[in-house]
């Protein structure tokens, strides 16, 4: 796993700054859930916040095989004789951010839509009560 991250290139650092940011905002989501009596705004805002930080997961993952993919057509020109092997061996090293920016977003919509119905429940919960 270590060397896939390395292969990646120097956008697995932004992704994985992404991906920790989306499990804090859904562990301080999840906390602040379990409180809610009332509708909030602010508490919304911080549980879209989950599935907007994992969508820019997918936006910086392409970004980095488009990059990956440009740079590996370059030497592949320059190149007089190259085999397959190593073309498709770039694309798919090249393929590593977008896959690890996917499997951040799924997780992010997942913990997203996790978070918005207990939200929801809690809310409407607590209304009910009260």
């Amino acid at each position: 796993m270590l060397t896939l991250f390395r292969e990646g290139g120097v956008m697995m650092y932004p992704l994985l700054i992404l991906a920790l940011t989306v499990v804090v905002l859904t562990v301080r989501g999840w906390m602040r859930v379990g409180r809610a009596d009332a509708p909030d705004a602010v508490l919304e805002t911080g549980v879209d916040a989950v599935v907007f930080w994992g969508a820019w997961s997918v936006v910086l993952g392409l970004l980095g095989t488009i990059v990956g993919i440009y740079f590996a057509a370059g030497a592949i020109a320059t190149a007089p004789a190259i085999s397959p092997q190593v073309i498709w061996g770039g694309i798919r090293v090249a393929l590593i951010t977008l896959i690890f920016g996917l499997l951040v977003f799924a997780v992010s919509a997942v913990a997203w839509f996790v978070l918005r119905s207990r939200y929801r429940r809690q809310v409407a919960g607590a209304t009910a009560r009260g």
